[in-house]
């Protein structure tokens, strides 16, 4: 006999699968919003490093001194052009930068005529 508060087997079984995948959604749903994010780790930010001093632009006649201190300090015909290499400087910056040193008394012409002897800075 059929009741109207009766529902069919079949229609009951139906619903229930149809209830169960609704509630795992939900379930899955209200897990997923109430879930707490991880932390996420940025690297703190750095403080800036202090920067490095450069040192001042060094004359013409400070950079012949150094490159001539680095090469004994004489220079000739071997060694010249490494000299003006080191020292950044033109023939003709060499020719005046060594005619000041002479006036000055930092430098002299060797006794063989032929070669430029430093006597200041780390040649005295």
């Amino acid at each position: 006999m059929y009741s109207p508060l009766r529902k069919p087997a079949l229609k009951i079984e139906l619903e229930s699968k149809h209830m169960i995948r609704k509630l795992t959604l939900v379930c899955f749903v209200g897990a997923s919003a109430c879930s707490v994010a991880p932390p996420v780790f940025f690297p703190a930010p750095q403080a800036m490093p202090a920067p490095i001093p450069q040192p001042a632009p060094q004359s013409a006649k400070q950079r012949f001194i150094n490159a001539a201190a680095a090469n004994g300090c004489i220079v000739n015909e071997t060694n010249s052009a490494l000299i003006l290499a080191n020292a950044t400087l033109s023939v003709e910056d060499l020719g005046r930068v060594m005619t000041e040193l002479r006036a000055e008394g930092g430098g002299e012409i060797a006794a063989d005529g032929r070669s430029f002897r430093v006597t200041t800075g780390a040649c005295a």
